[in-house]
């Protein structure tokens, strides 16, 4: 089943979004982070700020397990993305210094896969981890420069791939994600992960971390299973632009999700460039909305 982005957009008016926003923007910055990561209530949240917003953001997730909200400006610190992803989940990850939220700028000189420009992968985040984060929030600060045709945004639920290559008969790719021992490994860590890729409702999947695992483990990475599995989600998926201010809101335990290839526009070569810019944060605890 391929899900339209539009049936799951939810659409801000002015009003609101402008209502939403001076909530936002009058909270502290790292007051808001504190109270994310500890799981705290964030009053940005508030039904009474967000109105009927907040209903029609758990509608669209429950519905197809992401959402996408247009109409709200980024805030400085990503207080904007917390107080959305507030609306879906509790106890946020957090990273380097107690913060919540991560900028990623794509580069022409990054290789990277979080800033690098090249085509990206349908995966999950910390794939690798003990316990993966259950949402991923992404907020456009700056658009692709080369929009619609560069920075196209995908998500896949993993019942709609696993039905999709079962009805194309892709046998070896449905025991590769859901019967096979397989192991993930984040470059950055001595540990590799062991396990089935989709097991307990949570799905972990990045191709690269299967690769890394597989050179530690000096065996061949299963390529042709890894580009099946990228060409059917593709193919039961549709692509959609974030502009400014433009949020996505996903599980990170049920879908899939994948961002193409970037462009980069050049003010002056080589440092002075104009390219795709968001805010990232991932929530441990989802609320239940199933």
């Amino acid at each position: 089943m391929s899900i339209d982005p539009d049936s799951v957009t939810v659409s801000i008016s002015p009003e609101a979004a402008e209502r939403i926003a001076a909530h936002a923007a009058a909270m502290d910055a790292e007051a808001m982070e504190a109270a994310a990561a500890g799981g705290r209530p964030l009053p940005a949240d508030a039904d009474r700020v967000w109105g009927e917003v907040a209903p029609a953001v758990r509608a669209a997730f429950a519905a197809a397990d992401f959402a996408i909200l247009r109409g709200l400006p980024a805030l400085e610190g990503g207080r904007m993305l917390i107080a959305a992803a507030a609306l879906l989940g509790r106890r946020f990850h957090t990273y380097g210094g107690g913060k919540v939220v991560k900028i990623f700028a794509m580069s022409p000189w990054r290789n990277d896969l979080a800033h690098t420009a090249a085509d990206g992968f349908f995966h999950t985040d910390l794939n690798a981890s003990p316990q993966p984060p259950a949402l991923t929030g992404i907020q456009c600060i700056v658009p692709d420069p080369g929009a619609p045709q560069y920075g196209v945004n995908r998500v896949v639920r993993t019942a709609d791939l696993l039905a999709a290559l079962e009805e194309s008969g892709q046998t070896n790719a449905l025991h590769f994600l859901c019967e096979e021992t397989v192991g993930l490994a984040n470059d950055r860590s001595t540990k590799v992960w062991h396990g089935r890729i989709v097991s307990d409702g949570i799905t972990r999947y990045h191709p690269e971390t299967v690769r890394a695992a597989c050179r530690r483990d000096g065996v061949d990475a299963p390529e042709e299973i890894l580009e099946t599995i990228q060409a059917e989600a593709l193919r039961v998926s549709r692509p959609f632009q974030l502009g400014t201010g433009d949020m996505l809101l996903l599980s990170n335990h049920r879908t899939l999700h994948y961002r193409g290839e970037c462009s980069i526009a050049f003010q002056r070569f080589p440092m002075d460039f104009v390219a795709r810019r968001i805010y990232v944060l991932h929530v441990s605890d989802e609320h239940q909305t199933h």
